[in-house]
């Protein structure tokens, strides 16, 4: 098939089948309808009312690669045996085309399989007009593939923004998500002097963990631990995020000391439930936490580094108070 150009030729070429159609019609007008039926940028199809292709547009035949006699002569070639929902070609278009004539106007996905081999998805709309005494069926065929790759584009792009949010080795948020999302929920309660209550959370004696058991195993212990700390979380606007080496952030929104106070003894209890054995522990001979964690009425002078400053504070307290255990403060 010769390139298409974006040249208006000196005269138009006839579109074969197109010309009958208008037979009432003055030539410019016929002229026009040619130009505008070749140059349409989606697939126009024409049929008869015995469902037979008469005539297309050069955008169907640039899409499946194919000559316009051999699309007029063998159209249902250029489909596959089934289409994706598990409907014969044949049955599925020429029922379209009877349901078309008939007055109904139908919108549906149907694959093309051309000579190329490749898989070509399309949305074809079947509908009719009123010409000479009699209905004839048209086809708006839209390639697909731009589209269906684009969503791809997106899921692929979703995916991989998603995991710069989230640690590697633990699978919970990390750091980056922690600082941009408590900057925003800081902005967001500020405007109603909304609670937050934050946490910060160390294992105990990890260095210790790791020198007796080596790094693999540490790697392990963060794991279990990480999920541990998570399937204590139930509230959708609550998050927990690895803050750096064994130290972890749990940030509440909309929750008091008390709220904070059951979550704290809960996330205690579900690290000793692990049972992870840690023979160098100085308070259980198991792995275990300390937590540090403070509430606060959110103002506008308030940052970020406002609550995780006096958490860390109240953490160093837990550790060097007996460690396994959880020291709360306000703001």
């Amino acid at each position: 098939m010769p390139p298409l150009s974006s040249k208006r030729p000196e005269s138009p070429q006839p579109v074969s089948g197109l010309d009958s159609l208008f037979t009432n019609a003055p030539e410019n007008t016929l002229e026009v309808t040619r130009i505008l039926f070749d140059a349409a940028p989606i697939g126009l199809a024409v049929f008869d009312d015995n469902c037979k292709l008469i005539d297309c547009n050069r955008f169907v035949l640039a899409m499946l690669g194919v000559e316009k006699e051999y699309f007029l002569s063998s159209f249902y070639e250029l489909l596959p045996e089934y289409q994706p929902d598990g409907s014969r070609s044949l049955d599925k278009v020429t029922e379209s085309m009877k349901q078309a004539l008939g007055g109904e106007k139908l919108v549906m996905e149907c694959a093309f399989c051309p000579p190329s081999g490749e898989f070509i998805p399309t949305e074809t709309t079947f509908t009719r007009i009123y010409n000479n005494d009699k209905y004839i069926g048209l086809s708006y065929i839209y390639d697909l593939r731009t589209i269906k790759s684009l969503e791809s584009d997106i899921v692929h792009l979703k995916s991989e923004r998603e995991k710069i949010y989230y640690d590697a080795l633990t699978g919970i948020y990390n750091r980056r998500f922690f600082d941009e999302n408590l900057d925003r929920i800081i902005k967001t309660l500020s405007r109603s002097n909304g609670v937050l209550s934050l946490m910060m959370i160390d294992i105990d004696n990890f260095k210790d963990y790791n020198d007796t058991y080596g790094h693999s195993a540490g790697d392990v212990c963060l794991k279990t631990v990480a999920e541990s700390l998570s399937r204590s979380i139930t509230r959708a606007d609550d998050f927990i995020a690895r803050y750096g080496g064994d130290e972890f952030a749990v940030v509440l929104p909309n929750t008091d000391e008390d709220g904070a106070r059951l979550l704290a003894e809960k996330m205690l209890e579900s690290t000793r439930t692990c049972a992870i054995a840690h023979k160098k522990s100085s308070v259980a001979g198991i792995v275990a936490i300390s937590i540090g964690a403070t509430t606060g009425r959110v103002d506008t002078t308030h940052t970020a580094t406002d609550y995780i400053n006096r958490a860390d504070e109240l953490l160093y307290f837990s550790k060097h108070s007996g460690r396994n255990k959880s020291t709360f403060g306000p703001l």
